[in-house]
């Protein structure tokens, strides 16, 4: 695999462009041109909308709310296969997918964003960064714990394998013309259906039911089409979260299908918001929950100082940050339901960053350093104490 680039990324055209990834981008458009010769059939469109749903699950369920987020458990057999129909979405392999991801969170709508439309514009938010050769390479040491499976590595360096397998099989199976709807016409839907997260569901009209740091907002149009990955604002609040549909008219297909899977025992430990966040009634709950992820985010910066200052190595960076990640998605769901809970997450933290850095033969000292800075940033008191000071809604 291919060492870690850049992820800073900024308004000015593109340096280079992925030309193999370029060329099959905009040769499956070009040939969506065929249904001008091959028609429609009622077959076509059924092999269409049966192609595009599989995977769109494939992309949702496995590489959004699983790899990227952790929001359920499964067998490893489970996410083998939740690996191979995310890759038959033809989006690059599961580790470059979540890597991308998890990035996007932490600085979500910043400048370090890699596809804000707040920042980059909004066709670069929308493809162009898929394209960018900045963002090609699969940064490893941003999914350690997906990279440890050699079957998942296998399969995100031959990701192109089970694409031209899937395409030949629909081929063979339906024809020419099923192969322009099933695999052509299906997969450029599922690409500006995914990317308009990115562009339209961080911009321009919809609803924000929470007081998130980013533009993240909720749209009914992209949570129909997206099974439920439209509710974006939803997600940015708790994205944790398995379930983003809050509401009985915010459709969510993908979690019904992930507590139908539980309930035959293929999935389980499917992790939801607490019941208060689900009705977002509480103004001053919000306003802690962005509270803290400002803080978090500041966070973030600091421990970056000192790992860059003791000359850290890549790996233990992105070690500690994910436990930055996993101490987040904790104390969220503790600032709402639990708070005298915090400052027990907050020592198993600073805990977890000290034995990280030891296991991975840290710079003496670096965890000491990194644990004072811990302990600094929450004011030296427990962390419930530091969330609980008054604060205002505007103040948020």
């Amino acid at each position: 695999m291919t060492a870690a680039r850049p992820n800073t990324v900024s308004a000015e055209p593109l340096p280079g462009i992925v030309w193999p990834t370029t060329i099959g981008y905009v040769g499956i458009h070009v040939a969506c041109l065929a249904v001008l010769w091959v028609g429609a059939s009622t077959t076509d469109m059924a092999v269409c909308g049966g192609s595009y749903l599989i995977r769109m699950f494939g992309l949702s369920a496995g590489y959004h709310r699983y790899f990227a987020h952790r929001a359920f458990k499964t067998s490893r057999a489970g996410q083998f296969l939740l690996a191979l129909l995310g890759t038959l979405g033809v989006q690059r392999g599961a580790l470059w997918w979540a890597s991308r991801h998890r990035h996007h969170h932490r600085y979500s709508d910043t400048k370090d964003d890699i596809h804000s439309p707040l920042h980059q514009g909004f066709a670069y938010s929308h493809s162009g960064w898929f394209l960018d050769r900045r963002n090609e390479a699969t940064d490893v040491a941003r999914v350690q714990d997906l990279a440890k499976y050699p079957e998942l590595v296998w399969l995100e360096n031959w990701n192109i394998v089970p694409v031209l397998a899937y395409g030949s099989l629909v081929w063979l199976a339906f024809g020419l013309s099923g192969f322009v709807w099933g695999f052509c016409v299906s997969t450029v839907l599922l690409w500006h259906a995914i990317h308009a997260i990115g562009s339209f569901g961080h911009r321009f009209g919809g609803y924000r039911r929470f007081a998130t740091t980013d533009n993240s907002r909720n749209k009914w149009f992209l949570g129909i089409v997206l099974l439920g990955e439209g509710w974006h604002n939803n997600h940015h609040f708790y994205p944790a979260s398995a379930r983003t549909g809050y509401r009985w008219w915010e459709v969510d297909p993908v979690y019904w299908v992930l507590c139908l899977l539980q309930w035959a025992g293929l999935v389980w430990d499917v992790r939801v918001p607490p019941a208060r966040a689900l009705a977002a009634t509480d103004p001053h709950e919000q306003a802690q929950v962005r509270h803290f992820e400002r803080w978090l985010m500041e966070l973030r910066g600091e421990i970056g100082g000192v790992l860059a200052a003791a000359r850290a190595g890549r790996m233990l960076h992105e070690a500690v940050e994910l436990h930055l990640d996993e101490f987040g998605a904790r104390a969220t769901a503790q600032i709402i339901q639990n708070p005298e809970l915090l400052d027990a997450s907050l020592r198993a933290l600073r805990s977890s960053v000290r034995a990280e850095v030891a296991a991975r033969g840290g710079a003496a000292g670096l965890g000491d350093a990194l644990d004072r800075r811990i302990s600094t940033a929450a004011h030296a008191s427990a962390l419930a104490s530091f969330l609980e000071r008054p604060m205002t809604r505007s103040a948020s």
